[in-house]
């Protein structure tokens, strides 16, 4: 009978299945685009504040303070998003908007309840959070730090809200405005940066944050200002689509917090050690979660509406083949981005931080811990469409499972390692732990959809490796022939033109090879850049 209704059908779901994967390519560009200049001008306030402050005692109390609404966005925007959608595209398709929207005013109604309790309570507590996050922190560096926490304490109100609202614009696969509007975020901190910290230090940073926050949802509420018809101060705690996000939501916020622990206790050990290794623990990630926020973000949040829909509709078939072409997609950039990453860290990191107050030593320091958070970057990318698959098929336990353990493994590397090997081993806990989380999600979705196309992934990524391994050659080869050429002080354009230039021959010599290799990825870019000229 499943024969006889493929065949009858046949037609039609090639058409759908071609409509639906060009959504997800155009979607994807937009993303990419959006989150580039995201990144990009985040890249532009990490280098902001490395200039002014340095890898120092005040850039620690900033991060600290840092943490709790970057702790409660996360929280919003992971759980919110990943609980949201599918169960809000489920009921839009059968029962309709109004419906849909039942679930979506009780869901921003609480929100709010709990983040105006949360920003209270934040507030009141400052001193006794700041000392269990950082005990290792100087007092001086404490005080500057409880001050900055109660400055961004009403930020947990707007970045929390930011990640329902983006998830409510994703289930209406309106990508561009949520793609671009973290542009007013990074704005507001550079200019409170730039302008506010010559009065009040690292207070104009908090102030930005606050600023940029309610920027920032702000400009997405403007769309769902269109749909303020439907939204209602009710409360529809007996809804079935309410109780369905909540049986969702519940595992995925323990797996969100025990996250967010390791996070913590991150910050903790690092506090102990050497003035300036929060900071450094910091820049490098911003440096290595670049290639994975530009690519991996916006091709996970680009096929999580079309993964939703195949799970709601049991097209397994495309939902497996969708998650296959998303990983092979995202190891095209990201293995070639990890091996480049680890051969050029220290003149990457001497061009994008090395100057004011950010010296050598800070560069050494931070180029050191890069390449240890690099080796985890394949994994990480994996991931993100790994976690999607499974929470389009609405199985939260598994995930979250799998999350917590992983966590688990990291904090306990983590306690092993920062004894031997200080920032450097909290960093590599982090690649491991991601490594094991990747295994383990591979491991059981394999056994819930029956196979994964596991040997057409082995073998793409087998010429993914081969042709990046050649990459870091040539990029090691051009930068040993460079050295003479280029001085270990330069001015930044020299430094560009040395980065520049090592970029493009790695660049050329990995697509090269992609090519003899005969990559299917180097077509999927070819449609790409056809679908973008279209638009």
């Amino acid at each position: 009978m499943k024969s006889e209704l493929r065949t009858t059908h046949h037609a039609p779901q090639t058409s759908n299945s071609s409509l639906s994967s060009q959504t997800v390519v155009q979607a994807t560009i937009i993303l990419t685009i959006g989150i580039l200049f995201c990144r990009i001008l985040g890249f532009v306030r990490e280098m902001v504040i490395a200039h002014i402050f340095g890898a120092t005692a005040e850039t620690d109390a900033f991060l600290i303070a840092l943490i709790i609404p970057n702790l409660f966005a996360g929280l919003m925007a992971n759980a919110i998003t990943f609980a949201f959608i599918p169960v809000f595209t489920e009921h839009r398709v059968k029962q309709g908007d109004q419906d849909a929207w039942r679930i979506t005013s009780t869901l921003i109604n609480l929100t709010v309840v709990v983040l105006v309790i949360g920003t209270i309570v934040v507030f009141l507590t400052a001193p006794f959070i700041v000392r269990l996050i950082g005990p290792g922190l100087a007092k001086e560096t404490q005080t500057i730090a409880i001050q900055l926490t109660r400055v961004m304490s009403p930020a947990i109100i707007f970045l929390g809200l930011i990640g329902l609202s983006t998830a409510i614009l994703n289930s209406y696969k309106h990508f561009i405005v949520p793609a671009f509007a973290g542009l007013l975020y990074n704005t507001a901190i550079i200019g409170g940066a730039l302008f506010l910290t010559r009065y009040h230090g690292t207070t104009g940073l908090a102030i930005g944050v606050v600023i940029g926050g309610l920027g920032h949802l702000l400009t997405q509420s403007i769309i769902l200002v269109k749909k303020r018809g439907y939204y209602t101060l009710s409360l529809h705690l007996n809804h079935p689509g309410v109780k369905q996000i909540f049986l969702l939501v519940l595992p995925f916020l323990v797996g969100s917090i025990a996250s967010q622990l390791n996070l913590i206790v991150d910050r903790i050990l690092a506090s102990g050690l050497v003035e300036g290794s929060i900071a450094a623990l910091n820049f490098a990630v911003r440096v290595m979660g670049l290639p994975l926020s530009i690519f991996g973000i916006a091709i996970g949040v680009a096929v999580y509406p079309t993964l939703s829909q195949q799970a709601v509709e049991g097209r397994l078939d495309r939902l497996r083949n969708t998650f296959f072409e998303g990983v092979r997609m995202l190891w095209f950039i990201t293995v070639p981005a990890t091996v480049g990453l680890i051969v050029l860290r220290e003149p990457i990191i001497r061009l994008l931080f090395e100057r004011g107050a950010f010296d050598a030593a800070a560069t050494s320091m931070t180029a050191s811990v890069l390449l240890f958070y690099s080796l985890g970057l394949f994994a990480h990318a994996g991931n993100v469409i790994l976690i999607r698959t499974y929470f389009s098929m609405q199985d939260t336990k598994m995930p979250v499972k799998l999350g917590v353990l992983a966590v688990a493994l990291n904090i306990v590397l983590n306690l092993i390692l920062v004894r031997y090997m200080g920032a450097n081993g909290l960093a590599l806990a982090s690649s491991i732990a991601a490594g094991a989380h990747f295994v383990l999600l591979v491991y059981y979705l394999r056994q819930k959809l029956g196979h994964l196309d596991g040997g057409r992934i082995i073998w793409s990524s087998a010429k993914i490796v081969l042709a990046s391994l050649v990459m870091g050659v040539v990029c090691w080869l051009a930068l040993d022939l460079s050295r003479p050429l280029f001085a270990d002080v330069m001015p930044l354009m020299q430094q560009l033109i040395q980065i520049g230039g090592l970029i493009i021959a790695g660049g050329i010599s990995y697509l090269t090879m992609a090519a003899l290799l005969r990559m299917e990825e180097l077509g999927k870019i070819g449609r790409l850049r056809h679908i973008f000229r279209q638009r």
